[in-house]
């Protein structure tokens, strides 16, 4: 049994239950000592005494009313993500052709539902101007023009989507200025342009001082740019080449606009740009068909990418604009350049950053209406309008497989022997000779300006063939091919070769003047009274006796720093620097052999050098040594 009194201690007085009050439902209130939640009850029991019977249905008719509004909504809310679902679906087509059946057929259905039309007309204008063929044809401009003049005369004053209206407006301009374009008496004879038609070049004016200036003819327009050659001089030669060479002939901008407004980084951050040149029609390289085209097919062969790079130059002085160029950096090697290049449309201060002018688009706002334009344009040919008389464009590059400048050739070199190069003949810079061993080449650049009767006498041995006749690296100090190791072991650390002196050959019984002796443009170039070192990792030095005017035909190439030989009382005089094979040099073993010797770049003039015969007193210009060739030993012997 569950008692419901309690009897206090210590007293006799009868205590009810522990309820409060007989009204149970005040209990709670009761218990926090708060009057005033008990008269909130009592005066809410009497309203709904008196009014329950009218609250009832009313609070019936609430939730009955927000059933249906839920219900309904969620009816409209399915209906339009279905609608949606429809427009997009038929804006999925591939060809402007097929657009206006699909689409128009769900703009009549955005309109009889009452919703989404603003959407659908929209997305019709858009996809429209996506699906234009690059280049652009008259016929599809003047549809994709209607469709877009459709969404403005419904939709153009809609408050809620200003920006629609805006980019749709901004669209239709652009194309009604191709259009324009496309259409016009003047441009007809340009139109259509393919691989039969032949280009309007006209030959270049020459000029004095003024910069040069080239042409693209494209399918929106004649794109003037003018090129800052002060101010980046190898690589306008390289731009100015591509287009007498027609690289860019018969190829296209990109498609898109590269605009980075809302990305966080990239190298064109905060401006818009559009593409082109990364592939065209190299000089030296044989172009293809198309795998898929068929004997007798009229079809345009395939660009290709060039097959070198330049070292990466631009303005460093002016700031990128609107209708700025600039050469695009080499994917492989950020510090050099291909023949990539962008149109600036919208500049921003991530491109100074990143990039440096090379030209600026001439004839103001019509030459800027052009660049904006050319997202997609078909670059019919180039030419250059004017150049300066005086210069030789011919730019300095690398051609693919090594690393070593070269002027730019009609023909592609091997990119693994430099020995198989064509000498060359340039008055402005160093030249280069070719070691060829077994293994492969050692490529040197020879310092003419500081040692040039060493410089002479050497490219004379060389062209004599004297180190094609049985010389080999007879001397080699020091052992490993790791940097760390050839530097941590103590010792030399050179090769040696060329004809050993102790033995003798008819003719070079002779030596030359040591260079290094008394000399301050050697001393200025080598920092020596700085602290420099002229024998240093990498450079080529002759080897001669005691005698500091000995060295002949002997010659060595340090492996590391040997700076004991740069002694001012017994110098060992430095001519060149290898500029590629240092590797191979390390790997160099003792009488390997030296397969030939040549000379890939000098200067216009003889190379003969002043020497002191041993049985003269005087130096004197050296005699000719007429040396029979090398014998090819890979070649078969077909005696009779």
């Amino acid at each position: 049994m569950v008692r419901d009194k309690i009897k206090a201690k210590g007293t006799k007085s009868k205590v009810e239950g522990l309820a409060a009050s007989k009204d149970k439902s005040r209990d709670v209130v009761a218990r926090t000592g708060l009057g005033a939640g008990a008269e909130l009850v009592d005066g809410a029991s009497k309203f709904l005494a008196s009014y329950g019977k009218i609250i009832g249905p009313v609070v019936v008719l609430l939730i009955v009313t927000f059933g249906a509004y839920y219900f309904y909504t969620r009816s409209s809310g399915e209906s339009e993500l279905e609608l949606r679902n429809k427009i997009e679906k038929a804006a999925q087509v591939e060809k402007l052709d097929e657009l206006p059946g699909k689409m128009e057929e769900v703009i009549a259905e955005a309109e009889e539902e009452g919703m989404l039309q603003a959407d659908a007309q929209y997305r019709y204008a858009i996809r429209a101007f996506e699906l234009l063929d690059r280049p652009y044809k008259p016929e599809q401009l003047t549809k994709v023009i209607a469709i877009q003049q459709e969404y403005l005369d419904k939709h153009g004053e809609n408050e809620q989507h200003p920006a629609w209206a805006k980019r749709v407006t901004e669209m239709q301009a652009a194309l009604k200025a191709d259009l324009e374009f496309l259409t016009s008496e003047e441009n007809k004879k340009l139109l259509p342009w393919d691989h039969h038609s032949k280009p309007d070049k006209p030959e270049p004016k020459l000029v004095g001082d003024e910069n040069p200036v080239v042409v693209l003819v494209t399918s929106v327009g004649k794109l003037r740019i003018e090129l800052f050659e002060n101010e980046a001089g190898n690589a306008v030669k390289h731009f100015v080449s591509l287009c007498e060479e027609g690289f860019f002939d018969r190829t296209d901008f990109s498609a898109a606009s590269f605009s980075n407004s809302f990305a966080p980084s990239g190298p064109y951050r905060n401006a818009t740009v559009i593409v082109a040149g990364s592939k065209g029609r190299p000089v030296g390289v044989e172009l293809e068909k198309p795998t898929t085209a068929k004997e007798g097919d009229d079809v345009d062969t395939v660009p290709e990418a060039n097959p070198y790079t330049i070292d990466y130059q631009g303005s460093g002085t002016r700031a990128f604009a609107p209708g700025s160029i600039a050469l695009n950096r080499d994917t492989d090697d950020p510090m050099r350049a291909r023949t990539e290049f962008f149109v600036v449309i919208e500049p921003s201060d991530s491109l100074i950053q990143n990039f440096a002018p090379l030209g600026q688009i001439l004839d103001g706002e019509e030459g800027l209406k052009v660049a904006r334009r050319l997202h997609g344009a078909n670059i019919y040919y180039s030419y250059v309008e004017q150049k300066r008389k005086d210069t030789k464009y011919t730019p300095r590059v690398y051609y693919d497989g090594w690393p070593v400048a070269t002027d730019k050739r009609d023909k592609v070199p091997d990119p693994v022997r430099f020995s198989k190069l064509e000498t060359q003949v340039n008055n402005d810079v160093n030249p280069i000779v070719v070691i060829e061993l077994e293994k492969g080449d050692i490529v040197i650049e020879l310092f003419e300006d500081v040692a040039p009767n060493t410089v002479a006498n050497f490219i004379n041995l060389i062209e004599e063939g004297f180190y094609n006749q049985e010389c080999e690296f007879y001397r080699v100090e020091g052992t490993g091919t790791d940097l760390a190791e050839i530097f941590e072991q103590g010792g030399l650390r050179i090769i040696q070769g060329g004809f050993d002196q102790s033995q003798s050959r008819d003719g070079y019984n002779y030596g030359i003047k040591n260079e290094a002796v008394d000399n301050d443009k050697y001393k200025q170039h080598f920092g020596l009274e700085q602290g420099g070192v002229a024998n240093s990792r990498g450079t080529i030095a002759m080897a001669r006796t005691n005698d500091l005017h000995s060295a002949s035909t002997e010659f060595f190439i340090n492996i590391k720093d040997e700076t004991q030989w740069d002694n001012e009382n017994s110098p060992y005089c430095v001519f060149g620097e290898v500029l590629y094979g240092l590797d191979l040099v390390a790997q160099v073993k003792k009488d390997d052999k030296i397969k030939s010797a040549k000379v890939i770049r000098k200067r216009d003039h003889k190379y003969v050098p002043q020497v002191k015969y041993q049985d003269e007193g005087s130096y004197v210009e050296k005699k000719k040594v007429d040396i029979p060739p090398a014998k090819d030993e890979d070649k078969p012997d077909i005696g009779g």
